[in-house]
């Protein structure tokens, strides 16, 4: 079953505050500024722990935001996120916008088929490396 980890260091390889999706968000940005102004004042070390459902980033570990007025007019940024790289989400068929869908475990087709994966990750590599 695939798991990925909402942890700092996926944090710091995610896109989804970028994301066109919820960049110009005032939710999302609010959530943002309480993240900046609750990083400077708090002890790393103290135990300290934000809500969730309340950081704008790591959708795909999480789960969906809480801010239900984003655009989803605009374009994902999900394949080019190395956390969606690392997590092979593209072979997994992972459907993005994982702030409107969920954690990928809920949108993902899971494969637990080797042969079936390896097949998949030939038919990705034939199509991003075949000459036009």
């Amino acid at each position: 079953m695939l798991k990925i980890n909402f942890d700092l260091e996926n944090m710091e390889k995610c896109l989804c505050s970028e994301c066109p999706v919820q960049s110009n968000n005032s939710c999302v940005n609010d959530q943002i500024k309480i993240i900046e102004e609750v990083g400077h004042s708090v002890d790393i070390d103290s135990g300290f722990i934000l809500d969730q459902e309340k950081i704008p980033k790591v959708y795909c570990a999480h789960g969906e935001t809480n801010c239900k007025d984003l655009n989803y007019h605009e374009e994902c940024q999900c394949i080019k996120c190395q956390v969606w790289k690392e997590y092979d989400l593209e072979v997994r068929e992972a459907l993005g916008y994982f702030c409107k869908n969920g954690k990928a475990v809920d949108c993902c087709k899971m494969t637990d088929d080797t042969e079936d994966r390896k097949s998949k990750l030939r038919e990705l590599k034939r199509a991003y490396y075949t000459p036009i």
